[in-house]
């Protein structure tokens, strides 16, 4: 079993110099004069011993820890763990220092994960650009390639075969593909009975896909498999960088938009997707985590008499700035590249193209914004690993 109680590889880059208890909470001061200081509680539900020896899945439940549960004791074992001894049973707990120093509450420099990074058209003219080739050969080039997903909410794939499989390796290295009503993978072309706006060759405007389901896919990914008419360039709009400004500037219209529900529909002849939520979501620590837009994915709107017309000003300001050249990026994709971008984030459109004249085909996907969360987890668990190797062959 892994020592730490999970999959997880903890470098032990400090070791504990003196640890203490009031029965209740354990402090610790480590080598480096860093202190961490942990209850007693949280100490006895992450128990590394208490976990099933294939799954790491928790067995001990915490409802079983008795009213009158404390710390006897702890100590520093002759490896280096944190060795707590319990009053009940006498349960003895070894705690990797690695691993409780990553897991240390005072401890900031633990909590680095990519954050998103607004930009306009003035920070940024478009995507950055990632070599296929370099992706599935560099394991740096792969991490920053998936940390732009998080901090742009967009990249460019180049040199990828222009086909579906060129498509299916990519997403391969991300994640798994959630299936929709437009099937695993869908084209997308002008084609004739359209059941949506996308497979027409018209002006899109800038919007997220599926704002009418309940969860909106995470990572859209379209494949450029041929582009030879004229116009149909795309778009990307950074959403969370809209809803700052509304925000910034026009807090009423913000509140309408973070607390009131639209109503989206997706309807064809075979089906009825419908789903209300308000156009901006806003997380407990206050940071914008998802826009839901679609001008074309609308239905009637449903709430109070009185709320309509301040609701319908409230959405054409977000609709205005959206369209905005300033909150814009422009670029065309060309055969052999892959567009990914953040669906819950960055809006796409795309201009009007004609389809008589040569031809425009996309191949596209959707993919959770977990799976790449996971990706991300994976890379630096291999990363850590090889430290701990690195150091135990020295």
């Amino acid at each position: 079993m892994n020592e730490t109680g999970d999959f997880d590889f903890y470098p032990a880059e400090h070791s504990i110099s003196f640890s203490s208890t009031d029965g209740e909470k354990v402090e610790i001061e480590w080598s480096d004069g860093h202190q961490s200081k942990f209850n007693f509680l949280w100490l006895r539900d992450n128990c590394p011993c208490c976990v099933h020896p294939d799954t790491m899945e928790p067995l001990f439940n915490v409802a079983s820890i008795a009213d009158d549960e404390f710390i006897s004791s702890v100590s520093t074992s002759e490896e280096g763990f944190l060795q707590v001894v319990w009053s009940k049973d006498s349960h003895i707990s070894h705690f990797h220092p690695g691993w409780l120093r990553a897991n240390c509450f005072l401890d900031a420099s633990n909590r680095f994960t990519p954050k998103a990074i607004a930009w306009d058209s003035k920070t940024r003219k478009e995507p950055k650009r990632f070599n296929w080739d370099e992706i599935i050969s560099k394991t740096e080039t792969e991490r920053e390639w998936l940390f732009s997903l998080v901090e742009d909410g967009c990249s460019i794939t180049q040199n990828v075969e222009p086909s579906k499989d060129g498509l299916i390796r990519i997403t391969e290295r991300i994640g798994v593909v959630r299936e929709t009503n437009f099937g695993l993978f869908f084209n997308v072309e002008a084609k004739n009975g359209p059941d949506t706006a996308a497979y027409t060759e018209i002006e899109l405007p800038p919007h997220t896909d599926l704002p009418t389901r309940e969860y909106q896919p995470g990572l859209q990914l379209l494949h450029c498999l041929k582009n030879s008419v004229k116009g149909g360039e795309s778009i990307l709009v950074d959403g969370f960088r809209v809803a700052e400004e509304i925000r910034l500037n026009h807090p009423e219209a913000f509140d309408l938009l973070t607390t009131i529900p639209w109503d989206f529909g997706n309807r064809s002849t075979v089906s009825d997707y419908r789903w209300r939520a308000p156009m901006i979501n806003v997380g407990l620590d206050g940071e914008i985590n998802e826009v839901r837009v679609g001008n074309f994915l609308r239905v009637p709107l449903q709430v109070d008499f009185d709320l309509v017309e301040p609701m319908y000003k409230a959405y054409k300001l977000f609709e205005t700035l959206n369209q905005e050249d300033r909150f814009k990026l422009s670029f065309r994709l060309n055969q052999g590249e892959c567009l990914i971008f953040d669906n819950r984030r960055v809006l796409h459109a795309r201009n009007s193209f004609d389809p008589s004249k040569g031809e425009r085909h996309f191949c596209g996907c959707y993919i959770e914004r977990d799976e790449l969360w996971s990706s991300i987890r994976m890379i630096d668990r291999r990363n850590r690993q090889k430290i701990i190797n690195s150091s135990s062959n020295e």
